[in-house]
């Protein structure tokens, strides 16, 4: 009988006023909090700056992913090279090599490359490093033709593909306005420092340095 009266309570309780599930009570809203005026958001509010994100990591990269359409900035004060540095490909990490160091660096060690402040569609600001040569001075197609994709994309959004067949890298340019690129408020060099904290060797005794001779 006090099972009955306690499933009677409930069921009264539901349609006379808050609605009680599984011992957890839901208010509904009254009827003045339904009108269109209780939702609508003043003006002044959206018409409020928008902070700009403020970035703790910074990406690099060889080259942006295949499908991924970017831009470069422009402006020659955004960019850093030439600059000397290695490229652990099975990782795909890069490091920026002290200049005095390359002297204690063998051939194909190291790269001669460019950096350039880059930026995705989703805002994703990331450092595309271009290599420019080898240690040894050699110029391959690869590095001629990604230099001109990278230059291109100060300009356009691109993607950048690999023609295996020719040996050079194309941009292909998109069909549409994808609008402009919403840049870091912060400057180039705070993101440099942000991006390459961990990724400079400058010691003959870095963890880098002595993967590469095979040292512990």
């Amino acid at each position: 009988m006090q099972k009955e009266n306690e499933i009677q309570s409930r069921i009264q309780t539901s349609n006379n006023g808050p609605e009680l599930t599984e011992n957890r009570i839901i208010e509904h809203p009254d009827e003045d909090q339904l009108s269109p005026e209780y939702f609508r958001i003043d003006q002044s509010e959206l018409d409020q700056p928008v902070a700009k994100a403020v970035f703790t990591s910074v990406g690099i990269k060889a080259r942006p992913p295949t499908l991924t359409f970017v831009r470069v900035h422009p402006d020659e004060d955004h960019r850093s090279g030439p600059v000397p540095f290695i490229a652990l490909k099975e990782s795909r990490e890069y490091y920026l090599v002290a200049p005095a160091l390359r002297r204690d660096l063998r051939p194909r060690e190291y790269f001669i490359g460019q950096v350039f402040l880059a930026i995705d569609r989703l805002d994703h600001p990331f450092f595309w490093i271009v290599t420019l040569q080898s240690p040894t001075g050699r110029i391959s197609d690869w590095y001629t033709s990604q230099l001109d994709c990278a230059e291109r994309a100060m300009h356009e959004w691109i993607q950048v593909v690999a023609d295996q067949a020719a040996g050079v890298y194309t941009a292909s340019v998109a069909e549409d306005d994808l609008g402009k690129p919403e840049w870091p408020k912060q400057s180039f060099d705070e993101l440099f420092k942000i991006g390459f904290k961990r990724r400079t060797v400058t010691s003959l005794d870095h963890p880098v340095f002595k993967q590469l001779r095979g040292r512990v």
